[in-house]
């Protein structure tokens, strides 16, 4: 292999694999995202203002713009402060305790209603765990699919349709009853 930009960029792939392991950049960030809250901590610095005031705190040199905090909740804390990121927490436990109502007052296994519910939080709390390294809800197709299924879990139960209704009953009358027959007795 020759001396081109291919070769010197998959050198370069396996040091900055071994930086990132050892905690790279994204801590760095991590904490001068710490050190930008601390110095506005009620309302932070502004939604979308992180790519601006960044560089006063950046503490590492780089030639590469950072743009983003790659993870979403630092991010949060930093452009709203603690008033916009308990605004979010709460966004976030009226979404899980209704749609943990749903689940408790439906069974979820054989309501449809019910699995849609499962499946939404689990599609939330996939993007919520991705969002502790990196800037998922930034991209709004991501944030706009987060939204979508935070209001499927937390909305109401579908109704059932009549037809449905009515087979549902029709079986639960019909499945074969475990008591036992009384015998006749012989005289």
């Amino acid at each position: 292999m020759g001396n081109n930009a291919l070769t010197q960029r998959l050198i370069s792939i396996h040091s900055e694999a071994r930086e990132e392991i050892n905690g790279g950049l994204r801590l760095s960030i991590d904490r001068d995202c710490l050190r930008m809250l601390i110095k506005r901590p009620l309302l932070g610095w502004g939604l979308g203002a992180f790519p601006i005031v960044y560089p006063e705190f950046r503490s590492f040199y780089t030639a590469f713009f950072v743009n983003q905090a790659h993870n979403d909740y630092l991010q949060l804390l930093v452009e709203t402060g603690m008033a916009g990121f308990s605004i979010a927490v709460w966004f976030l436990a009226l979404v899980f305790r209704q749609a943990a109502g749903k689940i408790r007052n439906n069974d979820w296994t054989e309501n449809t209603s019910g699995a849609l519910t499962v499946a939404a939080l689990l599609g939330c709390v996939g993007i919520l765990v991705h969002s502790f390294v990196d800037f998922n809800l930034q991209i709004p197709a991501n944030a706009a699919l987060f939204y979508v299924l935070c209001a499927i879990a937390a909305s109401p139960p579908l109704q059932e349709s009549q037809r449905r209704r009515v087979l549902r009953r029709r079986s639960s009358r019909t499945e074969p009853t475990t008591e036992p027959r009384p015998e006749t007795a012989a005289s």
